[in-house]
């Protein structure tokens, strides 16, 4: 699980920081970027739910996961082929998200069940990433500079085809009947059995708003900071000390979830963001990009680390996967397709309110997480209160 792990974020951590400045090198405009960007998420909302449902029925996950790594990362190296055309980088994105994106919800839900059996610790899988994210988000800043940004759509497609060997290489090292998950008789799995768990389905809503926030921050933080004169490499360092951030949350979230409940980290975490956003737009001083940077671990870790253990201990057993699928679909590509264009045009027409409008999307997911909360305690109590009314 480490070596895929460390695969997908080694290339995330190119994705992130350098696509949209790669981009931006081919003459594409903000708000051009912010819709390849969220042309990646797109298929993801129907492909992430039609994939993991296969994959709790009839797929190995695992073997899954390798062929999509292997598709992706020759989707990736078609983008040095193609002509530098809006619409050709469209269609060749919309087909790259629909394959890349599902490695991960694939990957994490089979982790989720083996942190479960006690087999891997879930947060130090993940701290393993992000040191992978961490690692070429620094290296690929040094690279480019020196280099230029033509190399990164082939590093990001080594990246992806090193997670598709982790994948066969777990899954010749793992017996068939560890594999195989629990209750994969050939029955179809009930997937309308997740819409009876309301609170799950508001805990995924809570999480989709704070993840909608950071749509600004993942299109344009990359290249306001380039217009603020900030080096290639200084912007591989901000993002580095990000996920040096997530990955102290993730390493210690374990521990952190033995004493606090899921849904109240989820609010916190909601809150966190909101100042963070606060920050950014306040100042482009190095100090407080470095202190915003360093509230990624609160943003983001955070609510993500509660959301997988919530998933993990409250999804239905048959469906495991396809929950996760519902999760990445609705709470990540859902919000980071629809907003991400939106973000994009924002960024260039009001860039000093653009920051505070991502606050408020922030903050609604307090809401829809103590909704959430409110739901599981009625349903635990059996008691009616004015929130569960609601539902």
């Amino acid at each position: 699980m480490y070596l895929i792990f460390f695969g997908f974020f080694a290339a995330e951590g190119i994705i992130y920081p350098f696509w949209p400045t790669w981009l931006d090198s081919l003459g594409f405009s903000a708000s051009q970027i912010g819709l390849l960007i969220a042309a990646a998420y797109w298929p993801q909302v129907f492909s992430g739910v039609l994939i993991t449902y296969v994959a709790d029925w009839r797929v190995d996950q695992l073997r899954l996961a390798a062929a999509l790594g292997f598709s992706a990362a020759l989707c990736t190296l078609l983008f040095c082929f193609i002509p530098t055309h809006l619409w050709l980088f469209v269609g060749l994105s919309v087909l790259f998200g629909g394959l890349w994106m599902v490695v991960l919800p694939l990957s994490e839900a089979y982790l989720l069940k083996r942190d479960k059996q006690a087999l891997q610790n879930y947060g130090w899988v993940r701290a393993v990433g992000s040191s992978a994210f961490i690692l070429t988000s620094t290296l690929g800043g040094l690279l480019f500079a020196r280099y230029g940004q033509s190399w990164v759509p082939l590093v990001i497609a080594a990246s992806m085809l090193l997670t598709g060997v982790a994948c066969l290489r777990l899954k010749r090292q793992v017996s068939r009947a560890q594999l195989q998950p629990r209750g994969r008789t050939g029955k179809r799995p009930d997937g309308k059995a997740l819409f009876a768990h309301k609170s799950l389905l508001l805990a995924i809503a809570a999480a989709s708003c704070i993840q909608l926030s950071h749509t600004l921050y993942f299109s344009t933080a990359s290249i306001g900071w380039g217009v603020k004169g900030y080096s290639a490499s200084a912007i591989g360092m901000f993002w580095a000390v990000a996920v040096l951030a997530e990955i102290t949350w993730f390493a210690l979230s374990n521990k952190v979830l033995a004493y606090a409940a899921p849904l109240s980290i989820v609010m916190f975490s909601s809150v966190c963001a909101a100042v963070r956003w606060a920050l950014f737009s306040n100042s482009d001083a190095l100090t407080l990009i470095l202190l915003g940077q360093c509230l990624h671990a609160l943003s983001f870790a955070a609510y993500h680390a509660a959301i997988m253990r919530f998933i993990r201990d409250h999804a239905p057993q048959d469906i495991q996967v396809f929950t996760q699928g519902v999760y990445y679909s609705l709470a990540v590509a859902l919000p980071m397709g629809l907003a991400t264009p939106f973000a994009g045009y924002l960024y260039e027409t009001q860039p000093q309110w653009s920051y505070y409008v991502m606050a408020l999307f922030a903050l609604s997911g307090t809401g829809l997480a103590f909704l959430a909360h409110q739901k599981m305690r009625s349903s635990t109590h059996g008691t009616k209160n004015v929130y569960s009314r609601l539902l």
